[in-house]
């Protein structure tokens, strides 16, 4: 059993180091992905935000649980469905952080960008509000 926990560790951490790689090498994740961004400055913050910030913040909560729970002997952070909105919301988080790094790092300053940053942090708020309830209580 404790190989299947480190066999899911391992594979967390790697999607994680994906998402971080694509969150501050956009280019890299194109290639990766063999998509081709637009010239217009949506298509990096396309790449940061979702190939990035969602890969890389939903494995990491995934993994945070899990090393929780290999360490500690204990069950996952409170429910099921808690553990859940926590993973979702961190995902919908990172997507606004990499879109918030596309806004800044890459003069990608557009009406749609600002507009998606702002409804990634509204929905990791509105997903994770169970889970942040139950760590502010």
């Amino acid at each position: 059993m404790i190989f299947a926990w480190l066999l899911n560790a391992l594979a967390l951490a790697f999607g994680a180091g994906l998402g971080a790689r694509a969150l501050f090498d956009p280019k890299w994740a194109a290639r990766f992905t063999r998509l081709q961004a637009d010239a217009q400055g949506g298509g990096e913050a396309e790449f940061r935000a979702t190939y990035g910030g969602v890969f890389a913040f939903t494995h990491l909560v995934a993994l945070a649980f899990t090393l929780r729970y290999v360490l500690d002997g204990e069950s996952v952070i409170g429910a099921l469905a808690t553990g859940a909105a926590a993973v979702l919301s961190a995902g919908w988080a990172g997507a606004a952080l990499g879109r918030g790094i596309a806004i800044w790092r890459d003069g990608a300053r557009t009406t749609f960008n600002i507009f998606c940053a702002c409804a990634e942090g509204a929905l990791a708020l509105a997903v994770g509000a169970p889970w942040i309830v139950w760590v502010l209580g």
